[in-house]
């Protein structure tokens, strides 16, 4: 909602500077689109991360709260992985349950792993995103003629 209403006083702003409503909607139509694609290349490298990822056997110990976001820090061996993505809000309890062996894809490179949500969500933003990206890609190209 709070970006709703400064987009709104962003657009309000433009038109009394002099903007056309049509260029305030092109610069807002810009700006969705190179959101769009820096997911796209988000899910990218997400992309490349999974699959340079090996599997192993893990188990969930907590819910680490310290960072930007909370995420779920599993145990392989003596070593503990915080999962890449955030934790799911959703079924807490039945998805983290404590000192069972489950499997995961450790990244080696990034010092992180991938639970199975996170591999589900890589596999439906790529399946959805990157092809969007591109599709935008070609759509801003086509609108500005280049």
């Amino acid at each position: 909602m709070e970006y709703l209403i400064v987009a709104a006083l962003v657009a309000v702003i433009l038109w009394c500077v002099g903007f056309s409503v049509g260029d305030i909607a092109a610069m807002f139509a810009v700006l969705l689109c190179a959101a769009i694609v820096l997911v796209g290349l988000f899910f990218v490298f997400a992309l490349v991360v999974l699959l340079s990822s090996h599997k192993a056997s893990a188990s969930f110990v907590k819910m680490n709260d310290d960072g930007r976001y909370p995420c779920a820090v599993y145990k392989i061996g003596d070593s503990e992985f915080k999962n890449l993505f955030p934790s799911e809000m959703i079924m807490k309890d039945r998805l983290y349950v404590k000192d069972k062996e489950i499997g995961i894809r450790k990244c080696s490179f990034i010092k992180a792993v991938l639970d199975k949500n996170a591999v589900m969500t890589i596999v439906i933003g790529s399946a959805v995103f990157i092809p969007l990206s591109v599709a935008v890609v070609f759509a801003l190209k086509w609108f500005f003629g280049l």
